[in-house]
């Protein structure tokens, strides 16, 4: 299980019981405060997604068994909690499992992605992008 204690299906729950944006912002906001810490000395350019509105970084490290562990971190309050469910969606899981992964459609189930601005959602599937190279580049 990942490192939030929660399943996809747990999330997708969770969110379906929010009626509004409003209470989905919420419940996004809860999140963000039970994603683990990044280290102090993982918050470094290496780790430092650019382009993104909010300072956003984001480690992937694939164990020895083949899982890969996914540490993120984000000044902003709504990419942290996105961040937490892409922690929620890619962490334990091995590089096959991740790469059918429909991320899109988890955050369309979710009802988050009508609701975020064009460029939270470019910022979104930056982070996405960068989670699949780095997941291949780990694997060859």
């Amino acid at each position: 299980m990942n490192a939030l204690n929660i399943t996809e299906h747990q999330l997708v729950e969770q969110f379906a019981q929010q009626p509004t944006w409003q209470d989905r912002y919420r419940q996004l906001i809860a999140l963000s405060k039970h994603l683990p810490p990044l280290a102090v000395e993982d918050k470094n350019a290496h780790y430092h997604i650019n382009g993104c509105e909010n300072n956003v970084w984001l480690k992937v490290t694939r164990h020895h068994d083949g899982r890969f562990h996914l540490s993120a971190d984000s000044d902003g309050r709504i990419v942290k909690g996105l961040l937490a469910i892409l922690v929620i969606l890619v962490d334990g899981k091995t590089a096959e499992q991740i790469t059918q992964i429909p991320f899109s459609d988890i955050f369309h189930q979710l009802k988050i992605d009508t609701e975020l601005s064009e460029s939270r959602l470019v910022g979104l599937n930056k982070l996405i992008e960068e989670i699949r190279q780095a997941v291949a580049q780990q694997n060859s």
